[in-house]
């Protein structure tokens, strides 16, 4: 069984050297402020809209999943239906709550999206180094802290939110604990990894947790998310954390892409499937709509005018379409119970 996902060199760029690409582009961002807006778009036709066909190539573009799980692919398609529906409820009920709701389930579910990505990145790392049982609960149950709390921090400590956070009686307790808890959490985990290091245990699974994962997560939340807006004049609360969201983003992208790649070059493929390059090549030509989609729903200071009924029409199918792909993802990565996706991610035969 090898000891790495696609390789040496394939998993230093995808899932290591993602980490590198997000924080080079988070450093331009505050070196110079106007890089944010070119960088946005850059990132949603680049990384974001094909790491979106990714998902849609090993699936619907796939004969025999859509053979072997034909039904998930067409009742996940409900998913893109909530927002829509809640978006008329507040139409029709003169009341913005019951969108706005959705909205910030959507918000909480992409940062579980996130979070669920590194850990499963994380537990096949854990598996090729043939870490103990110890060490993988430890690794586990850090990495879902440290990033939970993160969030948490940084939705509480905010410069936007810090009135709001004092008029609550507990917010600054909860503030100064949240960050000694974030503190003491990643202390433990730097010493865990000492420890194995003496012993010659594997390294690689907890390096990925918390150099990459957390540690450009972290990067993204506070050394720039505390620095937002960086983006000139923000029309949304999207767009005041522009920055933060293109470095997250870039590194959950790269990733998700790499998985992709790693696992179809093991795949039983018809003669003429498109190779790695062309593959990526017809996503772009499909991220253009992806791109055109973004600007309809006023994701940026260019384009529809946020608020407005049509920016609000896409909106809500943009967010339709994410909670489509978070549901069929959390439903093809399971390794523990498919045989053929284990044999594909190099951890043994199907």
């Amino acid at each position: 069984m090898t000891r790495w996902i696609g390789g040496p060199l394939f998993d230093a760029c995808f899932f290591f050297g993602s980490g590198v690409v997000a924080l080079a582009a988070g450093l331009l961002m505050l070196a110079a402020p106007a890089a944010v807006l070119p960088l946005w778009f850059a990132w949603i036709w680049l990384v974001e809209g094909p790491h979106l066909c990714a998902t849609w190539q090993r699936t619907y573009l796939d004969a025999a999943f859509r053979r072997e799980r034909g039904r998930l692919l067409w009742t996940s398609l409900a998913w893109l239906l909530p927002g829509p529906v809640l978006l008329a409820a507040s139409w029709i009920g003169g009341r913005p709550e019951p969108f706005l709701l959705f909205l910030g389930f959507v918000a909480l579910w992409s940062f579980h999206h996130a979070v669920r990505q590194h850990h499963g990145i994380l537990s096949v790392y854990q598996r090729l180094g043939q870490a103990d049982a110890a060490a993988r609960a430890a690794d586990t149950r850090l990495l879902h802290g440290i990033l939970w709390a993160a969030f948490g921090l940084l939705a509480l400590a905010h410069p936007a939110n810090l009135d709001l956070a004092g008029r609550v009686a507990w917010g600054a307790h909860a503030i100064v604990a949240l960050a000694a808890l974030l503190a003491a959490a990643v202390l433990a985990w730097a010493v865990l990894l000492v420890r194995r290091w003496r012993r010659g245990s594997a390294l690689r699974p907890g390096v990925f947790g918390l150099v990459v994962a957390v540690g450009t997560t972290l990067f993204s939340l506070f050394a720039v998310g505390m620095r937002e807006p960086l983006l000139a004049n923000p029309l949304t609360t999207e767009q005041v954390f522009m920055a933060a969201t293109i470095v997250g983003g870039t590194l959950h992208g790269l990733q998700y892409i790499g998985i992709v790649i790693a696992t179809e070059r093991r795949r039983v493929k018809p003669v003429r499937a498109a190779g790695p390059v062309l593959a990526y090549a017809l996503m772009l030509a499909a991220s253009l709509l992806y791109v055109a989609l973004n600007l309809a729903r006023g994701g940026a200071p260019v384009g529809a005018a946020p608020g407005s009924a049509s920016a609000q029409v896409f909106l809500a199918l943009y967010w339709g379409l994410f909670c489509h792909h978070f549901w069929l993802d959390q439903k093809i990565w399971r390794p523990s119970t498919d045989a053929r996706l284990r044999a594909e991610l190099g951890l043994g035969a199907a």
